[in-house]
């Protein structure tokens, strides 16, 4: 399923309407790494609000690193990168967009996204990235509250 599709059937958690919303924050960042910990920071805040565990603030800290590196493959120094995060009672929901971006991409590129994905799918309940559409990268992961902290 393509983000934008996700997106409009509401399945992703958190993205319901108003009324399903704890939380719902946007982020507008440079690419610029260094800067993307305020984006671990604004996830770690929504997520200890809904008391996550340590291990999973650690867990989700990482996961957005792993989001924000793969949205920003093949980025220019101009690209921003958007982050919409949302919640509900047990879960957090964070999509990524980056504009603009080449679609051309190098071996070490492919590299990149494939341990990228490695690690989130070891660390979030879903996630997913998205070919460029338009010059525009989008990814997302959701984090569910492990029911046992």
């Amino acid at each position: 399923m393509h983000m934008s599709e996700y997106l409009q059937s509401s399945d992703l958690p958190g993205w319901g309407g108003p009324s399903d919303e704890l939380e719902h924050v946007e982020l507008v960042l440079p690419v610029r790494p260094e800067l993307w910990a305020l984006a671990r920071i604004t996830a770690s805040a929504i997520a200890a609000r809904l008391d996550f565990s340590v291990d999973q603030l650690e867990d989700l800290r990482l996961s957005i690193d792993e989001l924000c590196t793969s949205c920003a493959v093949q980025a220019s120094a101009r690209s921003r990168l958007h982050l919409d995060y949302r919640s509900d009672e047990a879960s957090v929901s964070v999509v990524c967009s980056v504009f603009p971006v080449l679609d051309a991409r190098n071996e070490e590129d492919l590299q990149s996204l494939e341990l990228s994905a490695r690690i989130l799918e070891a660390l979030v309940d879903e996630h997913a990235i998205e070919e460029v559409k338009e010059g525009r990268r989008r990814g997302w992961l959701v984090m569910r509250r492990d029911s046992r902290s």
